[in-house]
């Protein structure tokens, strides 16, 4: 028979891509998730924690204190919560491999070398660190997306060897050391299927399933360890069910990972998030899996606000009976009223910052916001993403979301305001470089010199995202991290003034041909021609700004 309840539900924030979330708005998050049902919340620090004997660990990234994870520590108990730790001990180590310090414990990338003693010393001092700062005893110890461990220096010092043999000789000496401190440990699950299924992480065919079930049994898990099945990317129950049985081949003691998309770009993906919940939330119980976290990710500089999350956040202890309610009718009425007494906000209104991504619904999920934000004027790489009707839909998205902030001060207008800036933006530059280039093309001096005076209107606007923006980030974060943003945004302004200039000179004769324009702009390279718009995802700013590279 089926669980119809979750035991414990966290959520876990990513503090690991240059923002670290400042101690108000984190005991904020704490409140709210109180007051949503969560039992913990969990807080990703690769490198951004305070290690004892481990100076740049964290150098000038906004590390927490041991003192400020006291305090949030504190806070969390007063209300029953638990604040817990997530750290790396193998992999995604990339903040130190630029140091000195590290390079004899450096694998390959950002993986840490197997069997080197100043990888266990290291390992040793970030968990006694994490004993000795957290009162709880749980923490989660990575080990995922270890894809190239083994293939660096480790297969020079040592020849090839068994790579599931190389994770379980590791994943034995990092219990060991937190059996040492008193801790219990957990890890990702997903490197015990990679490396059995040449990368994949479990599968949905029946006979493939088998054999991976076999395999998988044939591997002995550390007493004690808990498993985490991590999965935010299908809205089909069926396939949840499907690899939680897998990873009861492994082991009996499973817990879940979901996840609260923030991690695209600017703006999250409610609609999306909230289906993919249902479905995982829905297997989870029906498998008798009691035990899920929400991650929140920030890839690629976490520009997108924690709280935007807030309606996933919300859905989510709904769904596992978690959900302190005035009642047990589980009525649209009564989950409006819940979330907007706690919040202050209708859940209508956190739904609207899904349209900074136009037709980001449903099953549907794009970075369009982003990747039209960076997209180089000149050289166009996805001018071919551009949708028709591009600037009158920012125009009446931007006033959607600055109408939520006409209803009395609120405490998350400041995110509202900041998307609804870059929506203005993106009225004007969405589209700015195809028609710069048709424009050019066509010889259309008239049309080129009135997007010459429009440039430094959208200068304007890109300072007033910027300010907004800037306060959004230190409503929540530390202001380590930030510099990257002013590199970004500041690059952008940078690049409008020289496209502004190159016209001016073009009209005036004195510039004989913009090269850039006189190139065939081809479909986006990184996927297929024809692939829809409404499912573009590039998060990454090196890829979006240029096709150069920004270093080497």
């Amino acid at each position: 028979m089926s669980i119809t309840k979750l035991r414990e539900l966290g959520v876990m924030v990513d503090c690991s891509r240059n923002a670290v979330l400042n101690i108000t708005a984190l005991k904020e998050l704490i409140k709210i998730c109180h007051e949503f049902g969560y039992d913990y919340i969990g807080l990703y620090t690769e490198d951004t924690i305070e290690v004892t004997g481990e100076p740049y660990f964290g150098h000038q990234r906004g590390r927490y204190t041991r003192e400020e994870i006291q305090e949030a520590d504190t806070y969390a108990h007063s209300l029953g919560m638990e604040l817990r730790p997530y750290i790396q001990t193998l992999a995604h180590i990339n903040q130190i491999t630029g140091y000195s310090e590290y390079s004899e414990c450096i694998d390959v990338n950002d993986i840490l070398l197997v069997g080197n003693p100043r990888t266990q010393e290291l390992i040793d001092n970030i968990l006694k660190t994490v004993s000795e700062t957290y009162s709880t005893q749980k923490v989660n110890i990575g080990m995922d997306e270890a894809h190239m461990v083994g293939l660096g220096k480790y297969l020079e010092l040592h020849g090839y060897r068994n790579r599931v043999d190389i994770i379980l000789e590791h994943l034995e000496l990092v219990v060991k050391i937190c059996k040492k401190y008193g801790l219990q440990p957990q890890m990702w699950s997903d490197m015990f299927f990679r490396l059995l299924t040449a990368g994949a992480y479990g599968t949905e065919n029946s006979e493939a399933a088998k054999e991976l079930s076999e395999n998988l049994s044939k591997i002995k898990i550390p007493d004690g360890l808990e498993l985490v099945y991590w999965d935010y990317y299908s809205t089909d129950e069926k396939h949840y069910e499907m690899l939680l049985d897998q990873h009861k081949a492994l082991t009996s003691n499973i817990s879940f990972a979901g996840g609260a998309w923030r991690w695209m770009g600017f703006a999250p993906y409610n609609s999306y998030s909230l289906l993919i919940t249902k479905a995982a939330i829905k297997a989870c119980l029906s498998k008798d899996i009691d035990s899920v976290v929400m991650t929140a990710w920030g890839d690629d500089g976490t520009e997108c606000s924690i709280f935007a999350v807030l309606p996933v956040l919300y859905e989510a202890p709904r769904l596992g009976g978690k959900l302190p309610t005035d009642n047990n009718s589980g009525s649209k009425e009564d989950k409006v009223q819940t979330f907007t007494a706690i919040t202050g906000y209708t859940l209508e209104e956190f739904m609207l910052l899904d349209l900074v991504n136009p037709n980001c619904e449903g099953k549907k999920k794009n970075n369009l916001s982003k990747i039209l934000l960076f997209n180089d004027p000149l050289l166009g790489s996805f001018d071919s993403l551009v949708p028709d009707g591009i600037s009158s839909y920012y125009e009446k998205t931007a006033q959607k979301l600055f109408d939520v902030t006409r209803k009395g001060e609120r405490r998350f207008d400041h995110i509202f305001d900041s998307m609804g800036k870059l929506c203005l933006i993106l009225a004007h530059k969405a589209d700015l470089g195809c028609r710069l280039r048709k424009a050019y093309q066509a010889n259309n001096t008239q049309t080129l010199k009135v997007i010459a005076k429009e440039i430094p209107q959208i200068i304007n606007l890109l300072d007033d995202f910027y300010e907004a923006f800037r306060k959004q980030w230190l409503y929540e974060n530390k202001s380590f991290g930030f510099e990257v943003q002013t590199v970004r945004i500041g690059g952008l302004k940078q690049r409008l003034s020289d496209i502004a200039l190159y016209l001016d000179e073009y009209l005036a004769g004195r510039l004989y041909k913009i090269e850039e324009l006189e190139t065939k702009v081809l479909p986006v390279g990184y996927t297929l021609e024809g692939d829809s718009a409404d499912e573009a995802e590039f998060s990454s700013y090196q890829k979006l700004v240029t096709t150069s590279r920004l270093s080497w």
